[in-house]
């Protein structure tokens, strides 16, 4: 995998989640997107709303309009929604917000992605940058809701890489340190074989072939 180039829509420019992107060291191009908020791979678009937006979408019935302009500017669209908890506003009718849901994930298959902050938003778009194109795996499910987040330990604010490599399968804090110190950036880690992640303390066979294997999005035989 060579670098990691996201296609940012020029609304966003001075939003905190470029600036998380490029900490992480993504390579973001700012241009201006007819839909969506970001662009990743082939066909991989992504709408970034705040939880706000999305239930101001739903009342309004504005959401299903956008769902048809994603799908057809898109392939592989998919929904990120920021803040709040859109899923229980007292503001929406349960019965509009069922209808909702069940037209953009069951009837158009359009992915809805739910964060808490730009830290979180950045490291999905992030993750989906280096997956693109392939289905994600799920992370280490042993880990903590916590410790993903933030593997530093403490309150959220440590170096945001470690998160990303703490959410690859089987990895988790002390092996994320250990990998981070070991390829020194996150490209050469998601560049990086089967060979290499076994030279890591604490990867072995198994495990470096399970993380290989969710870089590359093969799956294991």
């Amino acid at each position: 995998m060579e670098g990691f180039s996201i296609i940012m829509s020029s609304r966003l420019r001075e939003n905190p989640v470029a600036r998380v992107l490029g900490e992480l060291e993504a390579d973001i191009n700012f241009i201006t997107l007819r839909q969506g908020e970001f662009l990743l791979g082939k066909g991989l678009g992504i709408k970034y709303l705040t939880g706000e937006k999305f239930a101001a979408m739903v009342r309004d019935r504005s959401i299903y309009r956008e769902i048809a302009e994603l799908k057809r500017e898109f392939t592989e669209p998919t929904i990120i929604v920021e803040g709040g908890d859109p899923f229980h506003d007292s503001s929406i009718s349960l019965a509009a917000l069922q209808s909702a849901l069940l037209f953009i994930t069951i009837q158009n298959r359009v992915p809805i992605l739910a964060t808490q902050s730009e830290m979180e938003t950045a490291q999905i778009v992030f993750l989906l940058a280096g997956q693109s194109g392939k289905s994600l795996m799920p992370p280490d499910m042993d880990m903590s809701a916590a410790e993903l987040l933030d593997p530093a330990g403490g309150n959220g604010h440590g170096d945001p890489r470690l998160r990303i490599v703490a959410a690859l399968p089987d990895v988790g804090p002390s092996r994320a340190k250990a990998l981070l110190a070991h390829f020194g950036t996150l490209a050469k880690l998601f560049a990086s074989g089967v060979d290499e992640l076994k030279r890591v303390s604490g990867i072995g066979a198994k495990r470096a072939e399970k993380i290989h294997s969710f870089l590359t999005g093969q799956q294991l035989s």
